[in-house]
C-alpha cells in the first residue's frame, strides 16, 4: 500500500476551515513545509491506526496518538531527530559509494602519524617521504635535498637540516656526527660589474 502525502496546502485546507486537528493515515509522510505550518499553527496531529479484534481485524479506528490528557507532548520532530536522519543518510552514502564507515575505520598507527609528520616547512616534506628516499639508496642530506626538496625552501636548511640529519642517522643506523653536512653554497644577488672591474 502507497503511504498518504500531507502537503502543505493540505493543512492550508484545515486551517481555513477552523480546524485544529489534523487525521492522517498510519504511515503518512507530511512534507517540511506542511511540518512547519503544523509547528506555526499549532495543530495537533492525529493518526488512525487499525484495531486488531477478534470479530473484525481490518477496522480501522481512529485514535489520538498522542493525547494532551495523558500529558504527551504533540507530534513534533526535535533537533536532534533531524540530526540524526542526517547522519543516517550521510552514512548510507558512504556506504553505497563503498567508502569505509567513520567508526569502522581503523585509527592510525604511531608509525603512521609519525611519518606523516611535515620535517621541511617550506617544501612540505613528510618524515615518510624522507624515509622512503633513504631506503630506496640516498645516504646523505646532499642526496635527500636532491630527491625530495627538503632544505630547498626559503629557509634553506636552517629548520629542518637538523631533522633530516637526525632521521638518516636513525635510518641508517651510525651517528648524527658521522652524517656529512651539505653543501654550502654563498648567497646569489646581483652585483654590479664595476665591483669586478676594480676588484
Amino acid at each position: 500500500m502507497r503511504p498518504k502525502f500531507i502537503f502543505q496546502k493540505d493543512v492550508e485546507a484545515l486551517i481555513r476551515e477552523g480546524k485544529k486537528e489534523l487525521i492522517v493515515p498510519q504511515g503518512s509522510r507530511i512534507s517540511s513545509a506542511a511540518l512547519d505550518l503544523i509547528r506555526e499553527k499549532n495543530i495537533l496531529v492525529k493518526f488512525e491506526r487499525k484495531e486488531h479484534s477478534t470479530s473484525d481485524p481490518s477496522r480501522p479506528r481512529t485514535e489520538a496518538v498522542r493525547e494532551k490528557e495523558q500529558g504527551a507532548s504533540e507530534s513534533t520532530i526535535t533537533e536532534q531527530e533531524v540530526e540524526e536522519i542526517v547522519r543516517r543518510v550521510i552514512e548510507r552514502f558512504k556506504e553505497v559509494k563503498g567508502l569505509q564507515h567513520p567508526q569502522d575505520a581503523q585509527k592510525p598507527s604511531a608509525d603512521e602519524q609519525d611519518d606523516n609528520l611535515i620535517i621541511c616547512r617550506c617544501e612540505e616534506i613528510t618524515k615518510g617521504e624522507i624515509k622512503e628516499a633513504i631506503r630506496n639508496g640516498i645516504s646523505t642530506l646532499n642526496g635527500i635535498k636532491r630527491v625530495t626538496r627538503a632544505g630547498m625552501g626559503l629557509c634553506q636548511g636552517q629548520t629542518c637540516e637538523r631533522l633530516v640529519s637526525q632521521i638518516l642517522s636513525e635510518e641508517l643506523g651510525i651517528k648524527r656526527e658521522q652524517v656529512e653536512p651539505t653543501t654550502a653554497r654563498a648567497p646569489v644577488r646581483p652585483v654590479p660589474i664595476s665591483i669586478f672591474a676594480t676588484g
